[in-house]
């Protein structure tokens, strides 16, 4: 049990990193908007590749404890600080350094001299030097060497750069943080599904940041390009489109009922690869639609009309191909004929554009709502599909 509490904390731990560094970048609360995780520090702002703000954070899901003088939190930190100083690797003048704890400073600590309204620099390298000189904690006894080694003036122009944010947000607070720094991206009804999409993006972000050795800076205009792009898809005329790779899945992971669009393909011969793209469109159709009615991103009755306008679209190409075929002089042959249904397939496919709004005009939305429809009958390509398919239909409703 133990073991599997300290793996939650330190997960969370993790997960409270990359979302308040969100949170950092999206306030922009320094004059560097160029942010890194993991290169310089938990979180760095740099001005081309120069650190300028070191930010230590500090998760505890027990927001009731206290920072103390003896802090392994505060301990660890002064020595990673203080080892980059020793080392040559970062200057103590010229660098912001920051702890963002939950904790709250203990009344009279060193930590609660450092806070932004209350300083006294003198006061508190008193009390961190006898900390050091006295404590028997073994925890922090490296701690105490490293810091012992630098000189009066070194530890009292680093505590001068040293600033401490205590009973800062944790993690879900943090959300909330974030929540109302978008409260003006998007209607509120519509703000939680704008957060989702944007924390989606970001994480993603920070992986590929921390692949690449967090050599690639994340900036402040990425992420406001990234905001802006997200709330247009909220906008009267446009839906949010979420799901953008192709899925593979084998027909024979379809249930029967899902089926039926295949058996139409197959009346006028449609190949494999393009059934399998097929199935992607379907899948990919099927979950945007039901993200879209959970979110309540729908006007009433906007998917039923939207169908209508598919099926009538279909109707007017349809009649157009049954004619055609019917006022051939000679009967054709049913290659000949299904070759006409492919053709009708084909105009789905690649030159049908009827969009559910008119900036919503991802392809993979029509056709998946087609092949809905064929699933259920109500469109096809062939022109004698309904008699073919339709005791498929009627098995599979009996069925049910």
């Amino acid at each position: 049990m133990s073991d599997t509490f300290n793996a939650g904390a330190a997960a969370l731990g993790y997960f409270y990193q990359a979302r308040y560094a969100l949170f950092l970048l999206m306030k922009n609360h320094c004059d560097y908007n160029e942010l890194s995780i993991e290169r310089f520090d938990d979180v760095a702002f740099e001005n081309k590749g120069t650190p300028k703000e070191l930010i230590q954070l500090k998760h505890h899901q027990k927001s009731s404890s206290s920072l103390s003088n003896a802090s392994v939190d505060v301990w660890k930190t002064l020595r990673i600080w203080c080892t980059q100083i020793l080392e040559g690797e970062l200057p103590i003048k010229g660098v912001l350094r920051t702890i963002i704890t939950t904790e709250s400073a203990s009344k009279g600590s060193a930590m609660s001299k450092l806070k932004p309204d209350s300083r006294d620099e003198e006061k508190a390298l008193d009390i961190l030097n006898n900390i050091a000189e006295t404590s028997t904690n073994s925890t922090n006894k490296k701690s105490y060497e490293v810091f012992s080694k630098l000189s009066k003036t070194e530890k009292m122009n680093l505590l001068q750069t040293i600033k401490i944010i205590d009973s800062s947000s944790n993690i879900n607070d943090t959300k909330d943080d974030i929540l109302k720094q978008l409260v003006y991206t998007a209607r509120p009804k519509f703000l939680e599904s704008v957060y989702e999409r944007l924390e989606g993006w970001w994480f993603n972000k920070v992986v590929q940041h921390l692949s690449c050795d967090s050599k690639n800076l994340i900036t402040h205009q990425e992420l406001l390009s990234k905001i802006i792009d997200i709330q247009e898809q909220f906008h009267e005329d446009n839906l949010p489109i979420d799901f953008f790779e192709s899925l593979e899945i084998d027909e024979s992971e379809l249930n029967d009922k899902e089926k039926i669009f295949i058996e139409q393909l197959k009346l006028v011969s449609v190949g494999e690869t393009r059934i399998k793209k097929a199935i992607s469109d379907y899948y990919k159709a099927y979950q945007q639609r039901s993200k879209w009615i959970r979110e309540d991103l729908l006007i009433d009755n906007e998917l039923e009309n939207y169908e209508k306008r598919l099926i009538d679209e279909w109707e007017r190409r349809f009649e157009i191909m049954k004619e055609d075929i019917e006022n051939k002089e000679e009967k054709l042959s049913e290659k000949a004929i299904m070759n006409e249904g492919r053709g009708l397939y084909n105009w789905v496919t690649q030159k049908a554009d009827i969009n559910i709004r008119p900036k919503c005009v991802e392809p993979y939305i029509m056709r998946g709502s087609y092949h809905m429809l064929a699933n259920n009958l109500n469109v096809g390509w062939h022109i004698d599909f309904l008699d073919r398919l339709k005791k498929l239909l009627s098995n599979d409703k009996e069925a049910a």
